[in-house]
């Protein structure tokens, strides 16, 4: 019987929060663009996944009762768009690299600026505390529609730390 992996429940909500609020921070997203949560409409849209919850890679109880989880919540950012030509297609895939390598907080080029994610925002929940935000991808095409509507996908992973006393 395969194992099931243990699922933070209460920091999936806060990570989940959190994050689509930084992906909404993003210097480079167009003006007027917003990521939402879990959803895209038919034609367009920019959105945000988790693939699962948040999953525990580590827990240790020391003898004095305090807790130390590690958890890694993976997740997807789909572009949806019905683009037109090569060079379009190849703005989508920059778009979603760029978005990738901020999230890592590696300098990027938007518009001519270097643009840099200084920290990592508070989870508010607990001492739960961003590690990274890794590329688990690099931006690929994940699905093409009968409509000429096209699904652009990079898939990261947030890691974060949670300790606590029992």
């Amino acid at each position: 019987m395969p194992s099931k992996a243990i699922i933070d429940v209460e920091g999936s909500e806060a990570v989940s929060s959190v994050l689509l609020e930084l992906l909404n921070q993003f210097p480079g997203l167009p003006d007027g663009k917003k990521i939402t949560f879990s959803t895209l409409t038919e034609t367009s849209g920019i959105g945000f996944f988790p693939t699962t919850g948040a999953a525990l890679l580590s827990n240790v109880e020391s003898s004095t009762g305090k807790v130390r989880q590690v958890c890694l919540y993976p997740f997807d950012i789909v572009y949806r768009a019905s683009p037109k030509s090569e060079k379009q297609r190849m703005r989508i895939k920059e778009f979603l690299d760029i978005l990738g390598k901020w999230l890592e907080r590696q300098p990027v080029i938007i518009q001519g600026t270097t643009e840099r994610l200084e920290t990592y925002p508070s989870l508010e929940s607990g001492n739960r505390i961003i590690k990274a935000i890794t590329r688990s991808t690099p931006a690929f095409l994940n699905a093409v529609y009968e409509t000429g509507v096209e699904d652009w996908i990079i898939s990261g992973q947030l890691t974060y730390k949670n300790e606590y006393y029992k």
